[in-house]
């Protein structure tokens, strides 16, 4: 049985970032399991995963690092409003291409 995901502190104000860039390319996946990321943002012909952490120190859990493994060009670890407009920079640009 699996119970609910906790979110980091800083998730809603991460999500409201990406919203705010993105629009409506944005999805919750923080309950998906399996190490996918906290959100699924597209841009274009461009989609990935973002796992939301709420500093640098905070380590990532054993599905998360073997997730990121098999994609790792589709998943991406954001730890603040500023990287994550970095990051939506980067979405738009690569699916823009």
């Amino acid at each position: 049985m699996r119970f609910a995901a906790r979110k980091d502190s800083n998730h809603t104000e991460v999500e409201k970032a990406f919203r705010e860039m993105l629009g409506d390319h944005v999805t919750d996946s923080s309950g998906w399991g399996n190490g996918a990321g906290d959100l699924f943002v597209s841009s274009g012909h461009f989609a990935c995963f973002i796992e939301i952490k709420a500093d640098e120190k905070k380590k990532t859990t054993a599905a998360q690092d073997k997730f990121r493994e098999r994609h790792p060009e589709q998943w991406f670890r954001c730890n603040s409003v500023d990287h994550a407009i970095y990051l939506c920079k980067h979405i738009r640009a690569t699916g823009s291409k």
